[in-house]
This record gives C-alpha cells, structure tokens and sequence, in this order.
C-alpha cells in the first residue's frame, strides 16, 4: 500500500469517525433520538463603536462616559464567543435569542470567524438601540418568515414597549414560531413599572393567538428578559389569557417556575437572585410524539461569576460607570429538545 493510498484511508476514518461523533453529540441523555438545545442570553449592552445618529448610544463611545473603546469592545465580543461556545455543548446550539444588541453590524463582529450560526436582526424603535435577534443553526433549524411584531399604544401614549421579534421556521421536521422579548425593566420601581410587563405580556399573548388561528398544530417558544420572575403576575397574565376555542396545544407552560422555586436566578441585585430570563414552549412539547421538551436549566460555569466566586453575581461588563471587563449582568438560559 502506497504512502497516497494510506493518507486516503486515514482521511476516510477520520471523516466518518467525525460523523460519528457529531451524530453521538446529538443523541440525547434520555434516549437515542436526535437532540437540541434552544437558548436566551441577555448579553448587556453590546455596543459597538461607532456613534450611529438614530439612536442615543453617546454613552458606549470612545469618548462617552464610559469610555468604550475598541479595546473593550473586542473583548466583550470575545467574551460573548466565549458563552456561545460554551452553550454550543456537544454541537447542539440550534437557536439562540440574544437582547440589548444594538444592531446586525455588531452580530457579524461577533459571528465573522464563526460560519456555524446565521443572523435574524431587525432595527428596534428602541430611543437606546438595544435590540433582541435570533441567530439559529441551518443544521437544526431552517427559517420560513420573520418579522418584528409592533405594539399599539393605544390610549397610553406614554407607554413604549420593545417589539418582538416573531420566527416562523422548521425544528427537526416540526414548524415552530419563536417569540424573543425584552420587556420594560424595573428600573422606576417594580410596582411602579408592573402596568408595562402586564401590557407586554397581552401583546404577546395576542401573538399566540394570531398564530394558533391559523394552525393550533405549530410549537411555540416564548423567550427573552421579561424583567420578571415566573410567579409574577405579567408571567401568569400571559399563561391565562386564553380564548375558549383555543386547543390544550395554545397552553404555554414555564419550566423555569421550578428552577425559581429552587432558589436559582439568572441575575443578582444586592443579595437577592431574580430569575428574568425563561424560555416557555407550549404543552404539547412535553408530550412523547414529535419535538419533546427534556430539561430547563440555567448556564452558569464558574467562570461567568465575578472572580469565580458562587456567591456573587454574573460576572458583569459595568455596574455603573465602573468597567469590570466581564460577560453580562445577566447569565443565559436553556432548554434541552429532543425529537
């Protein structure tokens, strides 16, 4: 056997023992059928450099007051790699909604070395151009309709909320619609500020129900930073509002009420853990046939806590004014599918 001939054979073994693996990769704990995981990251204000005149992003420049500079943006966005790395475990990575992004340029500064992972991004109405977007893997997910959901204000002028973004696509062979949000925040006061996640959550329950009017068959993933938790009353006004033709397949749940009740979180103000960030899938998913919803689970190595310490916080790009060069105030979620 000629020196040709081997160099042939161990590039052969290698592809089909690569194949091997990313096959075995995407087997799931419980069983041996073909796995995925769909994820939400709220990833602190990733900015980039230039002063874009549409929106107030003074701040996050070289000269603004916190001093955003190329240097700390190219870490940032080495950091953010580094989480998408870190939930892309064993190839599974399929979707992934991301919030307070400013625009598409700055998720191809972050996807430029990366081929894995395409871009849906829309320009929000946000005044600070923090945006939500879904970048998804072809592998696992292929997209059929996108769009930006806007709200009507209505008889509140004064009310702004942050569009959803709104994904019609193909899982496996089953069609799901993803909904990515980022709901009002609680910075006037949670009481304060409760009136805008309740109206949040009628929009986006109007969502659902624009959707299951014409196919009460399609999977529904609801994610984001709903700046509250599972038991607050926007979480519960959303899970509720039903109409009475609507089938058990429109009913959402939360598998993240558990982890709440656990006392985990995904985000830390003083002592106390908040768990904002969730992902919500409709009923039918926990059924056995057809895409099936295995586990929920917050990602927090040791690594995104502040000096890899468990009882800090999320190892954080600012708080205030003061850079500490970390990931984001917030840690991301997850939940594991299998079809």
């Amino acid at each position: 056997m000629n020196i040709n001939t081997i160099v042939s054979v161990l590039c052969l073994l290698a592809v089909i023992s690569c194949s091997y693996q990313a096959e075995t990769a995407s087997k799931s704990s419980t069983g041996s059928g073909p796995g995925c995981r769909v994820a939400f990251y709220n990833t602190e204000n990733l900015f980039d450099i230039i002063d874009d005149e549409h929106v107030n992003d003074n701040d996050f420049l070289p000269e603004g007051k916190l001093h955003w500079t190329a240097e700390r943006y190219e870490k940032k966005l080495d950091n953010i790699k580094q989480v998408i790395h870190g939930l892309n475990e064993f190839n599974s990575l399929a979707l992934l909604g991301m919030s307070e992004v400013e625009n598409k340029e700055v998720l191809m500064d972050l996807l430029k070395t990366d081929s894995l992972f395409k871009i849906i991004h829309y320009n929000s109405s946000d005044k600070r151009g923090i945006d939500v977007c879904l970048i998804y893997n072809e592998r696992f997910f292929q997209p059929l309709q996108s769009y930006l959901s806007y709200f009507k204000q209505g008889e509140d002028p004064e009310l702004f909320l942050r569009e959803v973004l709104v994904v019609k696509g193909v899982l496996f062979s089953d069609t799901v619609h993803v909904l990515v949000n980022h709901w009002p925040s609680r910075r006037e006061g949670e009481q304060k500020t409760e009136h805008k996640r309740i109206a949040a959550a009628m929009l986006t329950q109007e969502i659902i129900d624009s959707i299951h009017a014409v196919s009460k068959s399609d999977n529904i993933i609801v994610m984001g930073d709903f700046n509250d938790q599972p038991s607050d009353e926007s979480m519960s006004v959303m899970l509720k509002l039903k109409s009475s033709k609507q089938s058990s397949s429109a009913d959402l749940i939360n598998p993240f009420k558990e982890l709440q009740d656990a006392g985990e979180g995904t985000c830390r103000f003083k002592r106390d853990w908040f768990l904002f960030d969730q992902v919500l899938i409709s009923s039918c998913m926990t059924n056995k046939k057809g895409l099936r919803f295995t586990e929920a689970a917050i990602y927090d190595p040791d690594w995104l806590y502040y000096k890899e310490d468990l009882n800090s916080g999320p190892f954080r790009t600012y708080l205030g004014e003061r850079y500490y060069g970390g990931y984001s105030d917030h840690f991301p979620v997850y939940i594991e599918l299998k079809k």
